[in-house]
Order: structure tokens, then C-alpha cells, then sequence
């Protein structure tokens, strides 16, 4: 039986002014059931995009998707029996071949890409290398920098903003899960062993939720197929004067620091 995939008309736009609709429409639809005046907010956002110049790069709309289901292809890559070697670790996959290849592998993820494109991508995210003729993965993550990763959290924020606003607008049964644990007296210099030990914890949790995903994306058949996920990120607030705990945290520590040097002795009175 053939899959088709559900949609959201608007969620699934593919131009540049669409996208930012959506971005806006969905913002603004939260901040004015949280009671804020849609005639201040359409004042405020004029006197924002005032200062602002226009961009030297335009945006790209296919980007989005593209980046979004590219940690696909990793994930499979290590928990597919079909491309794992003797040890149950990924297997150095050509390009194509009859059997498992990387081509093969991507037309399952991506199957309107043209292969060498997502490998070129890969290879630029440092997820994969060259290796005894094929490519293998550099681990299970991917590290989005410079533009890919403005496009990456740009993704990120937007569905974060559909989960927002259907918690907000939808009816109770149909809220999805939505928690945070805030801490306000958070001491600065602890920040960042917290984060350290957060981005094991979080990255161990994440690819156990990615496995279940993948379970019943092979276990259930038929149907209609959408786009689903879990994301976790960590925040810091800045201090009432405008410095962020990070800058804090440097400040300090600079403050601290002895001076060195043969003419630091204080001179008895």
C-alpha cells in the first residue's frame, strides 16, 4: 500500500513570503490570545523592521526541509541491520551498488534529492567521510554551523511556535507535550558544568526517542505518514541590566584575576 504523507497547507508553504507569513501569523496569533492589541503589535513590528537592512543572502525555502530531515539519514544509517557491519556498527557504504549505498540509503530519507547533492551537504556538516572507497558516518549527530545553522534554528523555532499556538488555541485533547524546568537562582559559575552534563543527558534521551520513532515507522503499516519530533534546548535570561550570565561569568572572572609582575607589591605606609 502506498504511503501519503499529512499535511498542513500552511505549514508545507514553499516560497519565501509564505514562510515569513507563517512566522508572523502564528506569533502574532499567540501574543493576541495572551492579550496583547493586534494594532500595537502591527505598530511595533513597522518600528522594528525600521532599523533593519536588507539581507545580503535571500532566503532559500527548500533549504528548511532539506536540513530538517538530513540527521534522518545518520539515524538509520545506525540502526538499519541493512547498513551496519559484522559488529553492528555503520558499514562503509558506496555511493551506489546493488546492495546497501549510500544512494539507496538517501532515496529512502530523501527520495527527491539528488544523492551526490546530500553527500556534498553531509560532507560540508562534517557527518560523513571518505573511507576505503565509500563513506562513513563521523558519529550520530549533526553540527549545523554559519547559514545551516541560522536555517536549522529558524526550523526549529517555527515548530516550535505550531506547538505553542495549538496548545494555546486548540482544545485540551488536543495539546501536545509541552514542559520546562526553570531554576531563577541558578548560581553563574555553575553554568557551565550544567550544560556539560545537560548535553550528555539530553543527547542519550534524544536518540532513544529517535529509536522508538523509527520502530514505528517500520512496525506500522499503511496509512497516512507525517512529520513528528522531539527537540530540547536550554536557555539562559539575561540580568536586569541588560548582561547576559555568560558575560557575567567572564566579568567576573577577569575581576578575580591577580595581577603578575615585579611592580604589583604594595609599599608599606
Amino acid at each position: 500500500m502506498r504511503r501519503t504523507r499529512q499535511t498542513d497547507p500552511l505549514s508545507q508553504s514553499g516560497t519565501s513570503a509564505d514562510l515569513s507569513y507563517e512566522f508572523l501569523m502564528r506569533l502574532a496569533h499567540i501574543l493576541v490570545l495572551s492579550g496583547h492589541s493586534p494594532q500595537k503589535l502591527l505598530s511595533q513590528l513597522r518600528d522594528i523592521c525600521r532599523t533593519l537592512k536588507e539581507p545580503a543572502r535571500r532566503w532559500d525555502p527548500a533549504r528548511l526541509g532539506f536540513l530538517a530531515d538530513l540527521p534522518h539519514v545518520i539515524a538509520l544509517w545506525h540502526s538499519d541491520p541493512q547498513y551496519l557491519g559484522a559488529r553492528g556498527q555503520p558499514a562503509i557504504l558506496p555511493l551506489r551498488g546493488r546492495r546497501a549505498s549510500l544512494s539507496l540509503l538517501i532515496h529512502r530519507v530523501l527520495p527527491g534529492e539528488d544523492p551526490k547533492s546530500v553527500v556534498r551537504a553531509l560532507l560540508h556538516l562534517r557527518g560523513i567521510r571518505r573511507r576505503a572507497g565509500g563513506y562513513l558516518p563521523t558519529g550520530r549527530h549533526l553540527s549545523y554551523r554559519e547559514d545551516s545553522g541560522r536555517v536549522y534554528s529558524l526550523n526549529a523555532l517555527l515548530r516550535m511556535l505550531r506547538t505553542v499556538e495549538r496548545n494555546i488555541a486548540g482544545k485540551k485533547n488536543t495539546a501536545i507535550f509541552e514542559r520546562s524546568a526553570v531554576n531563577p537562582n541558578f548560581p553563574v559559575r555553575a553554568l557551565r558544568t550544567f550544560h556539560r552534563r545537560f548535553k550528555s543527558r539530553a543527547s542519550n534521551f534524544l536518540w532513544d526517542t529517535d529509536g522508538d520513532m523509527r520502530r514505528y515507522e517500520e512496525e506500522v503499516k499503511g496509512g497516512l505518514r507525517t512529520r513528528v519530533g522531539v527537540e530540547i534546548f536550554a536557555f539562559e535570561e539575561s540580568s536586569p541590566n541588560g548582561e547576559t550570565p555568560r558575560k557575567r561569568r567572564h566579568a567576573a572572572a577577569g575581576a578575580q584575576r591577580p595581577v603578575r609582575g615585579r611592580n604589583t607589591r604594595r609599599r608599606k605606609a
